[in-house]
């Protein structure tokens, strides 16, 4: 009995040693992510410092070089706004509306692929990764071979901008539904497609419209690339020939109408969200209620 408890005793780590152990990786971390800090703010000094001083070397430049007046921008304004809500507006919308549609699409099929079948995940998460490091401009002149000179290579581009972060996001909240929402519904006998659609795809609603948000932002611009490569009509045409033309005061009117586009885009999505997932919002006021000036 004395050599058993002696060979026990002696399997058992000494509680000096698991400390010196967890210390170790502490110190690991701390190191690790104070060099990666250190670097960051490194690189960030530099980047500043660069931006410094090639400001400074520019000779003869003012503000009014650089900002145009709010008046300029407005004749500006007032000199094109029939062209703008005639043709640019219109055009630059339907191809943000069209992209970012297909994109949606695009991007909740490929994440529901993901999430029903391993293998199908560990052949497309590959592609989503490769698929945001191919350059635009590199496959501008194969959109133009294909779709010609319309609206299709710029919708592609909205495409291309925009169905990622609504895949990873969709994806993303498919995989953290509630395994014990998941095991009840078992319980219950249901299937895997009644799991899917009254549990996985209701819990994934939230990540859903989080990436659709992120999708909102980018299809605007992603319009506009699509129109600064090749176009006839469009805000990107109009801001490409304000800054030909050296006519910074159509190039801050195009800025401000895509940033217009692309805020309403966003509140629009928000209300969306805000209507289709009453649910959400009204349980998480709930759980919010509590002791104090609520």
């Amino acid at each position: 009995m004395m050599r058993t408890g002696h060979t026990a005793n002696a399997a058992t780590p000494a509680p000096h040693a698991a400390g010196l152990v967890l210390l170790v990786q502490d110190l690991t971390r701390a190191v690790i992510l104070s060099g990666a800090a250190g670097l960051v703010l490194l690189l960030f000094a530099l980047g500043t410092a660069q931006l410094v001083n090639e400001a400074r070397a520019v000779d003869n430049l003012s503000f009014e070089d650089i900002f145009p007046s709010p008046g300029e921008v407005y004749d500006a304004w007032e000199l094109h706004q029939d062209r703008l809500l005639a043709d640019h507006i219109p055009e630059t919308l339907w191809e943000t509306l069209a992209g970012l549609a297909m994109a949606v699409v695009l991007g909740v099929l490929i994440a529901g692929l993901m999430d029903f079948s391993p293998l199908l995940r560990w052949v497309l998460y590959p592609v989503l990764v490769v698929s945001q490091t191919i350059p635009i401009f590199a496959i501008a002149i194969l959109l133009i071979l294909i779709f010609g000179f319309g609206s299709g290579p710029k919708i592609t581009v909205v495409v291309l901008f925009c169905f990622f972060p609504v895949a990873l996001s969709t994806f993303s909240g498919l995989q953290s539904t509630d395994p014990e929402l998941l095991s009840l519904l078992r319980a219950m006998g249901g299937n895997s497609f009644q799991l899917w659609t009254k549990a996985r795809l209701p819990a994934a609603m939230p990540s859903f419209f989080a990436g659709l948000r992120i999708a909102a932002t980018y299809s605007v611009v992603g319009a506009i690339f699509g129109e600064y490569i090749t176009a006839q009509v469009g805000l990107g045409v109009f801001l490409k020939r304000s800054y030909s033309s050296f006519r910074l005061d159509q190039a801050y009117l195009a800025i401000i109408l895509t940033a217009v586009l692309s805020l309403l885009l966003v509140l629009l999505v928000g209300l969306i969200e805000r209507l289709a997932l009453r649910w959400y919002y009204t349980s998480r006021r709930r759980s919010w209620r509590g002791p104090g000036i609520y």
